[in-house]
């Protein structure tokens, strides 16, 4: 169980941008096609959406690796995902001083964030679903993201602007021809977007 104390925050770079090359932890995720899911913490409601919402879009696009970026206690995050159903199709990268998230410019979010009306409906539409709070570890400020990478340049990225709010790419990104307009036109919507 975690309660609401902040831990310190990490160091917290600048948010990358369309065609930057992303530093990454791994040589492995440098190579073609692959998407960054950045989850809040284990045993989050949203957090167990997001690994299944990730499984299924891993199984359908083969070509793309899926890398999901988790914090708090290995052990923990290990019998959760046992829990939901596991990674399958997911390369899992723990993360536990989260210095991975402040690289790619996720730090702590507000309590607006995961306590606001949206995340609150949030919680109960995913109750309906069978998903809710369990064996959590971490900290509940954290942000979550997503980004799309090809050989290690950011195409896309969402970071979401209440905790009920997930994206990830749509299908006509991976597309080869027109990638880099694709990526222009959801890097326009990202920051057009509320919040």
């Amino acid at each position: 169980m975690i309660l609401l104390l902040k831990p310190r925050e990490q160091i917290i770079a600048p948010a990358p941008r369309l065609g930057d090359v992303i530093e990454l932890p791994d040589p492995a995720f440098s190579r073609g096609r692959v998407l960054l899911v950045f989850v809040r913490h284990t045993g989050c409601p949203f957090a167990e959406r997001d690994i299944k919402e990730s499984r299924r879009w891993a199984a359908e696009h083969p070509d793309a690796r899926v890398v999901v970026v988790t914090h708090g206690d290995i052990n923990v995050r290990n019998r959760w995902l046992d829990l939901i159903g596991g990674g399958d199709g997911l390369a899992l990268y723990h993360d536990s001083d989260r210095h991975f998230y402040g690289q790619i410019g996720l730090g702590y979010s507000n309590g607006w964030h995961f306590m606001g009306p949206q995340s609150l409906m949030g919680v109960v539409k995913l109750w309906f679903r069978g998903i809710f709070n369990r064996m959590a570890s971490g900290t509940r400020w954290q942000r979550a993201g997503v980004f799309f990478l090809q050989d290690g340049v950011l195409q896309w990225s969402n970071t979401p602007q209440s905790a009920d709010d997930f994206i990830l790419p749509p299908a006509s990104l991976l597309a080869t021809e027109g990638l880099a307009t694709k990526a222009l036109t959801s890097e326009q919507e990202n920051h057009n977007a509320p919040g």
